[in-house]
């Protein structure tokens, strides 16, 4: 009789050890997906009180089941500012960087946040910091010189987030220009962007005045080819606003004209990035498989309706972890 229990407790044993191995090989071989959706009524304004069970999520036109759900004002972000400061910037940096230093401590204070500056070349001008004093004495140590190394920038920013402490990761990209003077292509920054988990919030800096219909569509190229150039503005929007789409952020057009004064265009902009960050949902599920280096599409939407601003899809490849 003591034989049969212990032969049944053996082979209890050793199916719970079966059923974990299974659990863990199943891990291993699908992949976790992160979203962050922005969602916004007919009138514009931020949706709040939606739950998990409000979305509709599919990846490659099959329905997700989602495992993860949170939206809370509370969620620190860490945060990259990516500041342009080449030549065409000198007649607009003290604005652009007043702007910037106010914009940063309306950020939360968990939130974590780095300055990196290129002209020609790439400069991290301070490293991640919660102290808002000390990056606005960075950011007045910038003076403008040089060309545009505008990839070249995006991609050590994109590695340096990757050591942000929080999950949830956007960027901050102002510019005025196209680029001019990159080893990095476009190409380049495209895949990284939709290789990792990260908000793009792009402002392109116009000499021209700017329209609302500048600001409302996104220009994408499907081959994932360099966009047209327009041609009319020094700032090229068609690469910002890829850029932003594939993230799920967003890219504006400013016109030099408007930065200034109280309530101007460029600070009404930044106001709404911050108040953007703290009204989205994270939505989360696990994909029926690893990384395995090809493109999947997302569609999010929710049952009534409401537009939903989030990434496209994504490349399955993790990236290389930062030096």
């Amino acid at each position: 009789m003591n034989v049969r229990r212990f032969g049944a407790l053996g082979i209890g044993i050793f199916a719970a050890l079966v059923l974990a191995f299974a659990q863990d090989t199943l891990r291993v071989d699908v992949r976790l997906v992160n979203v962050y959706a922005t969602v916004i009524d007919s009138n514009g304004r931020y949706v709040s009180g939606l739950k998990k069970e409000d979305f509709r999520v599919e990846e490659d036109g099959k329905p997700q089941d989602l495992t993860y759900f949170s939206r809370s004002q509370d969620t620190p972000v860490s945060f990259g500012i990516i500041f342009d400061k080449s030549g065409s910037m000198l007649s607009k940096l003290d604005t652009a960087i007043n702007a910037v230093d106010r914009f940063a401590k309306t950020l939360q204070k968990d939130d974590d946040i780095f300055l990196l500056a290129f002209d020609s070349y790439t400069y991290l001008v301070t490293d991640f910091t919660r102290d808002r004093t000390r990056l606005g004495k960075a950011l007045r140590t910038m003076d403008a010189g040089g060309g545009t190394a505008l990839y070249d920038a995006l991609n050590e920013g994109l590695e340096k987030i990757r050591s942000g402490e929080h999950p949830k990761r956007a960027i901050l990209l102002i510019t005025d220009g196209q680029d001019n003077h990159s080893e990095v292509t476009f190409t380049d920054i495209r895949q990284s962007i939709r290789e990792s988990e990260l908000l793009v919030y792009a402002l392109g800096i116009s000499p021209s005045p700017v329209s609302e219909a500048s600001n409302s569509a996104s220009i994408l190229s499907p081959s994932g080819a360099r966009p047209p150039f327009g041609g009319r503005d020094t700032v090229d929007m068609g690469v910002l606003k890829v850029l932003g789409a594939d993230s799920g952020g967003r890219a504006y057009l400013v016109a030099e004209n408007m930065m200034g004064g109280k309530n101007n265009q460029f600070d009404r902009i930044l106001s709404q990035i911050a108040e953007e960050l703290r009204n989205q949902y994270t939505i989360g599920y696990y994909a029926g498989h690893g990384d395995d280096g090809q493109y999947h599409s997302i569609q999010v939407r929710t049952r009534y309706g409401y537009a939903v601003r989030a990434r496209p899809g994504y490349v399955a490849k993790s990236p290389a972890k930062p030096r």
